[in-house]
């Protein structure tokens, strides 16, 4: 009896995660769209003649990891002014 009401719980737990995902399905879709824009911006960065300095490089992948896991989340304000602080880092001129 415990075992079916386990299984219950847990098939009811997977049943609203895949409803929830796709309430935000929208808003997932935009902000991974940006997540890989900017991702591109920072390809571009490193593949670019004039490759950016190790600290940088670590800063933006972080940055870019944070907001996977707020769009991920379904934080996308946080996830936009987190990409949004890794295009200033990316195209910021060289120093």
């Amino acid at each position: 009896m415990r075992k079916r009401i386990v299984i219950g719980a847990c098939f009811l737990g997977l049943m609203g995660s895949a409803a929830h995902a796709v309430d935000d399905q929208a808003g997932v879709d935009a902000c991974t769209e940006e997540l890989a824009r900017v991702e591109g911006l920072f390809h571009d960065k490193i593949e670019g003649a004039n490759s950016p300095n190790e600290a940088m490089v670590e800063k933006a992948s972080m940055l870019l990891d944070d907001a996977d896991a707020q769009c991920t989340e379904g934080k996308f304000d946080e996830a936009k002014a987190t990409l949004a602080a890794v295009t200033k880092l990316v195209t910021a001129p060289d120093q």
